[in-house]
């Protein structure tokens, strides 16, 4: 199974246990360019999520009409279990962001 297939796969099993939790989301931008600055953390619950039609991103639903597409392609999608907490981390390399997402109670 090639690596974006595997993590489409891990998504799916991984995603639905998420929805009605809190999400914690932090975007850092790492450009070379970018202004030395602490992302503000956003906490919004996850209502829902899918995967788009192009599998290049990972839609996170805060109401049925806004969300936060995090690219799942063109760089690692890794989730870990922390104290009370599921982690996302994930990268996008083209547009040199980085996306770390907490899910809790």
């Amino acid at each position: 199974m090639n690596p974006s297939k595997r993590t489409i796969a891990e998504l799916h099993q991984e995603m639905p246990s998420l929805v009605d939790k809190k999400m914690g989301i932090l975007i850092q931008d790492l450009a070379d360019d970018a202004e030395p600055h602490s992302p503000a953390l956003m906490e919004r619950q996850l209502a829902k999520w899918e995967i788009t039609e192009d599998e290049e991103h990972l839609r996170l639903y805060f109401n049925p009409c806004q969300f936060v597409a995090i690219p799942i392609q063109n760089g690692p999608v890794v989730f870990s279990q922390e104290d009370d907490c599921i982690r996302m981390v994930a990268r996008d390399n083209r547009g040199q962001l980085a996306y770390r997402i907490s899910f809790g109670n």
